[in-house]
C-alpha cells in the first residue's frame, strides 16, 4: 500500500517536471520526480508513494503504460494523467485502466493541489510516518443521514444494515461482512470505523487475495532488516499502522492455513512479532473481516479455521445483491453519475439525466458485478455523455439487448398480459372463499389451504382484502 502524502512526478520535460514538484512541496507533500519512465517504475517499487502523476506523452513508455505498470505494482495506488491532448478517447482510456483522474496541460497551480488533495482524501489513512497536509489531519466529519442513503441505499434491506451499523459501530467487536463481489463491503467497513471512536485513527484495507502468501505475510505483520533475500530494512506491517484503529480484511477466505494460524495468534494475543524479528508489539486494532464465500462451509470442509472464523464472527452483516434492491438502483445511479459529471466532464453546465429509456434498463439489467458494476456503467456514461441526457445509447452493449429483446416480446405482451390478469382473477376468488369458510381466520385458512400464515398474509394484502372479514 502506498504511502498517503508521498507523490511521484514523471514527465520527460524537465521544465514541466521541476514545475509540479515546487508547487507541490509548498502545500507540502513529499514529492519523487522522474524524467524516464522506467526509473519512475523502479523508484516507485522502492519508494510505493500514494499518488502518480504522470505525463500522457513520453518515449519509452507512455503514460497509459506507466499507468497500467503502477497497477499492476500495487493496485492501491492513484494515477493521475497529465496531458494536453485530452479527448473523449483519451478519458474512457485512462478510467479504464484504472486511472484516478486527469488533468489538462496548462493547468494553474490550483487545479494541481486540488487535484492530489482530492486523491489523497479518498486514500484510507496510513502507516503514522505518512506525511499529509496540515488541514487532512483534522478529525473527519460524519457522514449526514442523506449522505449515506446516497452512498448505500433507502431500500429496506439497506435500512436493516444501516441500523445495524448503528447498533455495532460504537462497540470494539469483530465484526464479518458477507456479501457477493461489488456489494460494497469495504464501504460499509469505512462506514462502521467513521462511526465509531476509532474515526480520527487508520482506517488500513487489506486484499487478501491479491499478494502471494509470502508478500501478505509481511504486508500484514512486518519483516525485520534481513528477514529474507531483499529485505534491507525493517518495516511495520498493516497491523501496526492499524494500530488504535481498524483494519478491514477483505475477502479473507482467500488467506492460506499458514496465515490463518498467524492472524488467529494475533487475534488472541493481541500483539504481532514482525517476520523474523523476536520482539512482541502490543496492539490495539479492530478487525473487520469480509468474504463472498460461506466460511462456516469453508469449515467443514477443512479449508478455514474454525476457531479463526469464530474469532471474525463475533457480529456477522450480510449486504444484499443489487439485484435485491431494485429500489435502490436509479438512486446510486443518479449519484454516481453527478459525482463523475463534476469529475470527468467539468465543462458541462448542469448535471446530466438519465432518460427513461435509460433508466428503464438499468432498473431491469440483472447486476451480477453489484454495485461496482453500476458504478462503472455510469462512469462510462458520464465520460460518453453528449448533452443534458443519458441515453441508452451511452450503456453497454449488454444493456442493448434487453432492448432489443422488447420489440421480439411486444407480439406476446397482450397474451401475457390476459393470462396474467386470468390468474389474478382466479386467485382472489380462491382466496375470498378461503376466508369465507374459515370466518375471516387467516390461521385455519393457512392451514386447509397447506401454506403459511406469511403466504395467506401477502395475498390478502395484495388483493386489498384486509378488513374485508
Amino acid at each position: 500500500m502506498g504511502i498517503a502524502g508521498k507523490i511521484l512526478i514523471v514527465d520527460d520535460e524537465q521544465e514541466a517536471l521541476e514545475n509540479c514538484r515546487r508547487i507541490l512541496t509548498r502545500v507540502p507533500y513529499d514529492c519523487l520526480v522522474a524524467s524516464d519512465p522506467n526509473d519512475a517504475l523502479d523508484m516507485m517499487e522502492r519508494e510505493r508513494p500514494g499518488l502518480v502523476l504522470t505525463d500522457l506523452r513520453m518515449p519509452k513508455l507512455d503514460g497509459i503504460e506507466v499507468l497500467a505498470a503502477a497497477k499492476r505494482m500495487d493496485p492501491a495506488v492513484l494515477v493521475v494523467l497529465l496531458t494536453a491532448h485530452a479527448t473523449v478517447e483519451t478519458a474512457v482510456t485512462a478510467m479504464r485502466y484504472g486511472a484516478f483522474d486527469y488533468i489538462i496541460k496548462p493547468f494553474t497551480s490550483d487545479e494541481l493541489v486540488q487535484v492530489a488533495r482530492r486523491a489523497f482524501e479518498s486514500l484510507p489513512v496510513s502507516a503514522s510516518t505518512a506525511v499529509r497536509p496540515a488541514a487532512s489531519l483534522e478529525r473527519s466529519s460524519l457522514r449526514s443521514p442523506d449522505e449515506v442513503i446516497k452512498l448505500v441505499g433507502n431500500s429496506a434491506t439497506m435500512r436493516d444494515v444501516l441500523a445495524l451499523v448503528n447498533k455495532v459501530a460504537p462497540t470494539d467487536s469483530n465484526i464479518l461482512v458477507y456479501g457477493e463481489s461489488g456489494t460494497g463491503k469495504e464501504m460499509i467497513a469505512r462506514l462502521i470505523h467513521e462511526s465509531s471512536s476509532r474515526s480520527d485513527r487508520p482506517f488500513v484495507p487489506v486484499d487478501c487475495v491479491s499478494l502471494q502468501d509470502s508478500l501478505l505475510e509481511t504486508e500484514l505483520f512486518g519483516h525485520e532488516k534481513g528477514a529474507f533475500t531483499g529485505a534491507h530494512a525493517a518495516k511495520a506491517g498493516l497491523f501496526e499502522a492499524a494500530d488504535g484503529g481498524t483494519i478491514f480484511l477483505d475477502e479473507v477466505s482467500g488467506m492460506t492455513p499458514n496465515l490463518q494460524a498467524r492472524l488467529l495468534r494475533v487475534l488472541q494475543e493481541r500483539h504481532v512479532r514482525r517476520v523474523g524479528g523476536t520482539r512482541f508489539t502490543p496492539l490495539n486494532v479492530r478487525v473487520i473481516a469480509a468474504s463472498n464465500q460461506d466460511l462456516e462451509g469453508l469449515c467443514k470442509r477443512g479449508t478455514f479455521r474454525e476457531d479463526l472464523y469464530y474469532r471474525l464472527n463475533v457480529i456477522p452483516l450480510t449486504l444484499p445483491p443489487l439485484r435485491a434492491r431494485g429500489e435502490d438502483i436509479l438512486l446510486l445511479a443518479n449519484e454516481f453519475l453527478t459525482r463523475f459529471a463534476q469529475r470527468v466532464r467539468a465543462e458541462l453546465s448542469t448535471v446530466p439525466t438519465i432518460d427513461p429509456s435509460a433508466a428503464d434498463l438499468l432498473m431491469r439489467y440483472a447486476w451480477p458485478g453489484n454495485v461496482r458494476e453500476l458504478q462503472n456503467v455510469m462512469e462510462r456514461a458520464a465520460v460518453l455523455v453528449d448533452g443534458a441526457t443519458v441515453t441508452s445509447a451511452q450503456l453497454p452493449e449488454r444493456f442493448l439487448s434487453l432492448a432489443d429483446r422488447d420489440s421480439l416480446q411486444s407480439e406476446s405482451s397482450s397474451f401475457k398480459q390476459a393470462k396474467q390478469q386470468a390468474v389474478e382473477s382466479f386467485e382472489r376468488g380462491f382466496l375470498v372463499d378461503l376466508l369465507k369458510r374459515n370466518d375471516g381466520h387467516m390461521g385455519r385458512a393457512a392451514r386447509e389451504a397447506g401454506v403459511d400464515r406469511k403466504t395467506i398474509e401477502r395475498m390478502v394484502k395484495k388483493h386489498g382484502l384486509r378488513g374485508s372479514f
